[in-house]
């Protein structure tokens, strides 16, 4: 089921991420790179996250497997569980974000992906539009989408 981010959820949310950041990013990214990115996704910095922009997450039988944020016409922390990457969680929390733009009016999509979730991106459609260097964050494709 996919729903909107509540209080209750923001301690398993952030754990969700920091344990995708540490299983799939870490190959991708130096350890004091995802050491920020740990900090920025602490379940503090998720609530003021959501005080701004729409997070919806994929839960199961009470599990939170996956969760994507989108504000304007971008998409934002975009996470799924390791053990469940290739289930088709990304696409349907994509397609469900995708649509909720849609109905906001929004024309394209765009994304600063990671160097892990490029390809995930370009098999749904995404279209590389250049990169980002962020020395706290690490190098970013930046891809859009036309909806």
């Amino acid at each position: 089921m996919i729903r909107s981010i509540e209080e209750r959820d923001l301690q398993r949310v952030s754990a969700l991420i920091q344990n995708t950041l540490l299983v799939s990013n870490l190959s991708d990214y130096d350890l004091e790179i995802i050491g920020n990115l740990l900090r920025a996704f602490s379940p503090e910095r998720l609530r003021a996250l959501a005080a701004t922009r729409s997070i919806y997450l994929y839960e199961q039988e009470g599990a939170v497997l996956g969760v994507i944020g989108l504000e304007g016409g971008r998409v934002y922390n975009f996470f799924v569980s390791p053990d469940r990457q290739g289930s088709g969680i990304g696409g349907m929390l994509l397609d469900f974000v995708e649509e909720q733009a849609r109905n906001r009016g929004q024309r394209i999509l765009a994304v600063d992906s990671s160097l892990t979730a490029a390809s995930f991106y370009t098999s749904r459609g995404y279209r590389r539009t250049g990169t980002r260097a962020d020395k706290s964050f690490g190098p970013t494709v930046t891809m859009e989408k036309r909806l």
